[in-house]
């Protein structure tokens, strides 16, 4: 489903649209998008009624904001000799680098992890493991503004990081990180020139910590706790100012079923964090972004299915939001 705000007329919607509807499509999304403005789905589809039928993985793609979006097409299954574990992989994540190259990558039926790209020319290479093993549900992949790609792949005994020491160049193996991530709670967002901050959930205490990779020969320095206990699941990212300072919003679900936001100035997670909750029913993952003017903008999917959104308040000093309206 997709709606769109108009950029004449702030705060006017136009109604919900199905986009390529397909019986097959299991209900989740990933979405690429290249610095040219070129946006690419990705999900799973079901190939068969069977429960237990093999998975695929298919794309589909906008070449400028207005037009149709392709068909799904499919890019298949690093299982695809095997019909019982191409019935069990992860949901792909898919991102694009500065050199316009497209990286999916998606979780194995036995833990480990595949890549596939596509060049800046349309053409996908194959299938490709990474050396690991033992990978949870819940594989965060960030690009920066200068189009470098940051891998974050929590694991039963740590987490492994992958990342492009530049723009457009291979994607190499960082040393592992001894810190155990709950399954499906990690994300990322750049929060200073090409340094980006990794969030999750402390697979003992569901709390929300940040973790910055250290620069090479600085000091490693601990995840940050965020408190967040009473949230689920990965936290959406954003950053905005607020009262002047440019800092960074997290937004969650909590397991109450509404939605809860906090705000820090970027990169000082001493300052702690203070969860507001804003009442406003969740199902799922929320989502935030920045608006034409620069302000936060929230979203969240209601119990019904509805989507409801608010904006950031100027008028007002602190992360105040506006009354939610429901499209």
């Amino acid at each position: 489903m997709r709606w769109t705000e108009s950029l004449t007329r702030p705060d006017d919607w136009t109604r919900p649209e199905l986009l390529l509807a397909d019986t097959g499509i299991l209900p989740y999304l990933s979405v690429a998008r290249s610095s040219e403005g070129y946006v690419d789905l990705f999900a799973m589809r079901r190939k068969g009624q069977d429960p237990d039928a093999p998975l695929e993985i298919v794309y589909a793609s906008q070449y400028q904001t207005g037009r149709p979006i392709t068909g799904w097409h499919s890019i298949g299954n690093p299982h695809a000799q095997d019909r019982a574990q191409a019935a069990a992989v992860g949901a792909p994540v898919a991102v694009v680098d500065g050199s316009d190259v497209v990286h999916v990558f998606v979780r194995s039926a036995t833990g480990g992890v595949f890549t596939r790209r596509r060049g800046r020319e349309g053409t996908w290479g194959k299938w490709t493991a990474l050396p690991c093993k033992r990978v949870r549900d819940g594989i965060s992949a960030v690009v920066t503004r200068s189009g470098r790609v940051e891998l974050f792949m929590p694991a039963d005994k740590g987490v492994y990081v992958w990342r492009q020491e530049k723009p457009g160049g291979s994607l190499d193996r960082a040393p592992n990180l001894v810190f155990i991530a709950g399954p499906g709670t990690a994300s990322g967002i750049e929060s200073y020139e090409d340094r980006i901050t990794h969030f999750w959930r402390d697979d003992a205490t569901g709390e929300v910590v940040a973790y910055r990779l250290p620069a090479p020969g600085g000091e490693d320095v601990p995840p940050a706790p965020l408190s967040g206990r009473s949230g689920r699941g990965p936290l959406a990212l954003s950053r905005c100012v607020v009262d002047g300072y440019d800092c960074t919003v997290l937004a969650q679900a909590e397991e109450t079923g509404t939605l809860a936001v906090t705000a820090y100035p970027t990169e000082m997670e001493s300052a702690g964090a203070w969860w507001a909750d804003t009442r406003e029913p969740c199902e799922g993952v929320p989502a935030l972004a920045r608006d034409r003017a620069g302000r936060l903008v929230v979203a969240a999917i209601g119990r019904e299915g509805g989507l409801s959104v608010t904006r950031q308040r100027v008028d007002q000093q602190g992360m105040a939001l506006e009354a939610w309206r429901r499209l």
